[in-house]
């Protein structure tokens, strides 16, 4: 507040002689010896109570002096930003007491969650190392257009994880859990099925029908259930190939037990994917061996018959160069037809096996403390909150109403 030289004159003579806020008589005193009437001094300490300039405490009587956040020279005065502060530490107190309130009731009042981890290493295809055979029948076949001889395919586990198949196997499992120890499903033990009294979607959904399709609602329990697993479980994929699954619950045997599901889940899931491929693909290779086995008959027989038609003996040049047609496709027939019957032999090793793709090298526990809320840090944050906001609210607050 902008003050005229007459009232910071008053103010100055408040400052030295207190006692005439609530002295007649030496305000009358006062006021006649620096040119005043007393009328005015009265008006003018009533003018400036109202304004805040002055406040009283216990008979002592103090002068509130009006500052300036940004000076003449359009800069931000620090000093003045601090004696603001100082003078409304009270509110900047009561601010940050109600923030730190807020906190500790939601500490107090949110839902603990217990956490456990599993960890999965993926141990590979074993055969793909290996040397020598394997890798030249493969060239070999390939070279006669046969591409569908390699290896079974890699699976990434994260996307296994975070797969909608596997959550609506753990949201529609019975589990067994504090509040059900018969078993339930996830559906039951979040009390998703049930009605809940204040629902205002639904009311504005009866006040604005969409119109068409209904969906069953047991369908929505599912959909409902899998969008909170899913906020619940987490994947983490080192550099190294290491993968870290977390699983959040609010019973601590709960997280454990789903925890080592998703880990089985995943080793068998890839186990039955890779002999389903190693079933296709002996399939496959057998019958590419029984059309070459055919195909090399047909051309031995082709052989035969020209041989009968043109015995060696009367061999003219044109008919040497048919033979050795003949004969370059029945090598060519026979060399298909070995890489076909090797691989398939392999095939047939490689359906019978059992490959180790996933190694499980933690398994899950139940947790023996809460993982959140973590309720010393939403105090802590909190607190600052309540400081970082009541700053600039005082701050304005006072220059605005400058």
């Amino acid at each position: 507040m902008d003050l005229t030289p007459h009232e910071e004159k008053i103010l100055k003579l408040i400052k030295k002689h207190p006692e005439v806020v609530s002295d007649p008589e030496i305000r009358r005193k006062v006021a006649e010896k620096n040119n005043l009437s007393e009328k005015t001094l009265r008006n003018r300490i009533a003018d400036f109570k109202k304004y805040g300039l002055l406040k009283t405490d216990k008979n002592v009587i103090a002068v509130q002096k009006s500052q300036q956040i940004i000076n003449e020279s359009d800069e931000i005065d620090l000093l003045a930003i601090w004696n603001i502060l100082l003078q409304k530490k009270w509110s900047i107190f009561k601010i940050t007491s109600f923030f730190t309130a807020i906190g500790i009731i939601y500490s107090l009042l949110a839902t603990p969650y217990f956490q456990s981890t599993i960890s999965l290493y993926p141990a590979g295809e074993i055969g793909e190392t290996n040397s020598g055979f394997g890798g030249n029948l493969k060239g070999l076949a390939e070279s006669f257009g046969i591409g569908r001889l390699g290896p079974a395919p890699t699976y990434n586990i994260p996307d296994i994880i975070n797969s909608r198949r596997l959550k609506k196997d753990v949201v529609l499992k019975s589990w067994t859990n504090s509040l059900y120890p018969n078993g339930s499903s996830l559906i039951k033990y979040w009390e998703i099925d049930k009605p809940t009294r204040f629902a205002p979607s639904k009311w504005i959904s009866k006040l604005f029908p969409a119109g068409g399709f209904s969906a069953d609602p047991y369908h929505k329990y599912i959909e409902t259930a899998i969008a909170k697993l899913s906020e619940l479980i987490s994947v983490e994929e080192e550099d190294s190939g290491l993968i870290i699954v977390s699983v959040l619950m609010e019973d601590p045997g709960l997280a454990a037990g789903i925890a080592n599901y998703i880990a089985e889940f995943v080793k068998d899931f890839i186990s039955v994917e890779q002999h389903r491929e190693a079933v296709k693909n002996k399939a496959f290779i057998y019958d590419q061996q029984m059309q070459a086995k055919e195909e090399l008959a047909h051309s031995e027989e082709e052989l035969a018959e020209f041989r009968k038609q043109h015995p060696i003996a009367l061999d003219t040049p044109d008919l040497q160069l048919a033979r050795g047609r003949f004969i370059r496709n029945i090598e060519e027939n026979q060399a298909v037809y070995i890489t076909l019957r090797q691989q398939h032999e392999m095939a047939k090793i490689e359906e019978a096996k059992e490959n180790l793709l996933v190694n499980i090298l933690d398994s899950a526990e139940p947790a023996v403390k809460r993982e959140k809320p973590k309720r010393k840090l939403i105090v802590i944050l909190s607190l600052f909150c309540g400081v970082f906001v009541s700053i600039p609210i005082i701050i304005f607050y006072e220059n605005f109403s400058k």
